[in-house]
């Protein structure tokens, strides 16, 4: 019977190949699963390139009960269905809706979802940041214009980018605060 010493340096992978020595089998089988797992494995994938290979059905799952990485990502997700879920979803923090109310980028489907959720409007900065994205429809603004504090009102009087509708409203509120 061979054994690993009288092998060549180098040789003792095809001993235990061989099945000479009785935990040599194991330790093959261990070895090549190992190598199985690691060294054919699907290589590192990104966020979005996990997200983009999954159905509809699949990324509505994870819209509703995903990490907030990946509802980060698809709440700009082209189908609105899954954007709407995104915004509707029980484990949507307010520190994450205000992100999404003050993305520019968002449809305003998603912004109006926003709007129209008490427990989302319960948040100062939630209205803040509706108020001064010019995204959101003024039918969800101009409401929630009576909120803002004066220096917030002050903001929106002299930002450009606002709907005029919204720059007078925060003059005449200031006005008649003053």
């Amino acid at each position: 019977m061979r054994t690993e010493d009288d092998l060549p340096p180098g040789d003792s992978e095809s001993a235990a190949l061989d099945g000479d020595s009785p935990g040599a089998s194991k330790g093959a089988e261990d070895a090549s699963s190992a190598t199985a797992a690691f060294g054919q494995a699907a290589p590192r994938q990104t966020l979005l390139q996990r997200l983009g290979r999954l159905t509809v059905p699949q990324k509505l799952h994870l819209a509703a009960l995903g990490s907030r990485e990946e509802r980060l990502a698809l709440i700009r997700d082209q189908n609105k269905l899954i954007s709407r879920a995104v915004a509707s979803s029980p484990k949507a923090t307010e520190s994450e809706v205000e992100v999404y109310a003050s993305m520019t980028d968002l449809a305003e489907d998603v912004l109006r979802i926003i709007g129209k959720n008490q427990s989302f409007i319960k948040s100062y900065g939630v209205i803040r940041a509706l108020v001064r994205n010019p995204r959101v429809p003024l039918d969800i603004s101009l409401p929630l214009m009576n909120r803002l504090n004066p220096r917030d009102l002050k903001e929106v009087e002299v930002d450009k980018n606002l709907a005029s509708a919204l720059r007078n409203v925060a003059a005449k509120l200031l006005r008649r605060r003053a």
